[in-house]
């Protein structure tokens, strides 16, 4: 009975198992028909021959010697090895080796092996590692990434995602991202967004533990478990988003400076050709006149004479019209003596000048700074700015009348942009400001306003020159113009001169 137990359990291992024996040098002097099976070798390929046989080159030479350290000192050894198929193929085994000793010595002499196939779980496992691998490499190729459940808690977060946010991950996982203080939030509409476009992202601003703001561009997807959860890749473009706003910026100024020299050019020309035919229109005047002045006196003589001074008056206006627009193109090479005051006095003179201009129903507040530095500007220039943005705020607030605020003061570590040149503005500024309570400048023409001849005034009221004269007149004093409007609430225009 026992030998029937005992052939039965060999019978099965034999069956289950790769059984081989070696002799002390490693040769195989036997093999079961399970190792030719798997291997493709037959007996006759195997005996005498070594497991080089089978060697894929998967192990390293220190791998086989300290298996044979092991099994040369009496002990056995348990391993995976990868053996190669006759046909080229890998395939792994479970293995169990060790010596068979003498009965009376007790030293080995010979070797024995048992080995059982688990090609099938090393490959699963191969694979699952691939796929970590994978998994891993996507990671490390994001800023951040996030695995959040269907009602978005942390179920995963990468060391990218918890540098980004300035959380470590055990404050993040099991969280809820809606409960963090942050812009991580997504809506059901901007995730949806994401989702329905699978491998395009959207911007959102984030922000972090400490409370800084980074630009994210997001991605995400489903998960192939169908459980509800999303994987959410995270890029940091803020210092990307900064250069595409600077570029845009750029190129907005180059449009603006290309705008403007165009238009400073037709406008030159347009001067100039309007002098030459105003030189005409005086001229033959000046030849009437004298034929006139040999006419007796009489009615038609006075009416004559005054036909002169309406055209001269015309020709003066014209006149005017064509040194402030070679005034707005810098071509304005008249000759003039430059007189520079105190700026304090040079305003109140101004408003001395033009108060007859101002019904009751107008007032103008005065906040002037005495300890201001004279502003390096010619006096006529800078009178001729405060009239202009006085007028037009007054303009603005007909027929109801109101308050406009005049200011002049210091201010420091500006960093902005010039309405009008749209060039950066930095460092410390004398600023003179009008301000009104009038209809505003609606945001589509504000853009628009120092460009020559645009006006938003009634037909005869206005020529468009003003602001375009003012912006010339600032740029030539090497300073900026700033306009802040909102609609039906007023305008402020404000003038930064380098304090110097």
């Amino acid at each position: 009975m026992k030998n029937q137990i005992n052939q039965a359990f060999i019978d099965s291992l034999n069956d289950a198992s790769i059984i081989t024996v070696t002799d002390l040098d490693g040769k195989i002097v036997f093999v079961n028909q399970k190792f030719c099976d798997i291997s493709g070798y037959s007996e006759d390929e195997l005996l005498g021959k070594t497991h080089r046989v089978v060697n894929s080159q998967t192990h390293s030479k220190q791998f086989f010697e300290e298996m044979w350290r092991v099994i040369k000192s009496g002990d056995s050894w348990f391993g995976e090895v990868c053996n190669r198929k006759k046909t080229g193929e890998l395939y792994w085994v479970q293995a169990t080796i060790f010596p068979i000793l003498d009965n009376q010595t007790k030293a080995p002499i010979y070797y024995s092996a048992i080995r059982f196939d688990i090609t099938q779980r090393k490959e699963a496992e191969i694979l699952t590692q691939r796929l970590a691998s994978n998994y891993n490499a996507v990671i490390e190729v994001t800023d951040g990434f996030c695995h959040i459940n269907a009602s978005g808690t942390f179920l995963e977060v990468s060391d990218g995602y918890c540098t980004l946010s300035g959380y470590d991950r055990d404050e993040l996982l099991g969280t809820n991202l809606l409960s963090l203080n942050s812009y991580f939030s997504l809506n059901l509409l901007e995730l949806n967004t994401i989702l329905q476009n699978q491998g395009k992202s959207i911007r959102l601003e984030q922000r972090r533990k400490n409370g800084s703001i980074w630009i994210a561009e997001i991605t995400a997807s489903y998960s192939t478990l169908n459980d509800g959860s999303l994987f959410l890749f995270l890029h940091d473009i803020t210092e990307r988003d900064v250069i595409e706003k600077n570029n845009q910026e750029l190129r907005h100024q180059v449009n603006q400076m290309q705008k403007l020299d165009s238009i400073g050019r037709l406008t030159a020309g347009v001067a100039h050709d309007f002098n030459n035919i105003l030189a005409g229109i005086l001229g033959y005047n000046e030849i009437n006149k004298m034929i006139v002045e040999d006419m007796a006196n009489g009615e038609d003589k006075q009416d004559l004479e005054n036909n002169f001074v309406q055209i001269e008056g015309g020709i003066k206006h014209g006149a005017d019209l064509i040194e402030k627009m070679l005034m707005y193109c810098g071509q304005n090479t008249a000759k003039k003596a430059i007189e520079i005051k105190p700026t304090v006095q040079i305003i109140e003179e101004t408003l001395e000048i033009i108060k007859p201009a101002f019904t009751s129903k107008f007032s103008i507040e005065l906040e002037l700074d005495n300890e201001i530095p004279i502003i390096q500007i010619d006096s006529t220039d800078l009178a001729q700015i405060v009239t202009n943005l006085l007028i037009n705020a007054r303009d603005s607030m007909k027929p109801n009348g109101g308050k406009i605020f005049l200011k002049l003061n210091k201010l420091t570590n500006i960093d902005t942009q010039c309405s009008a040149c749209v060039g950066k503005i930095q460092g410390d500024f004398i600023e003179l400001s009008v301000a009104d309570s009038g209809t505003g400048i609606s945001p589509d023409i504000l853009s628009k306003i120092f460009d020559p001849f645009f006006t938003t005034k009634e037909v005869g009221q206005g020529t468009g020159l003003g602001l375009s004269v003012i912006s010339g007149i600032v740029h030539n004093a090497d300073a900026h113009v700033i306009v802040d409007s909102v609609e039906n609430q007023g305008t402020t225009f404000r003038l930064l001169f380098a304090l110097k």
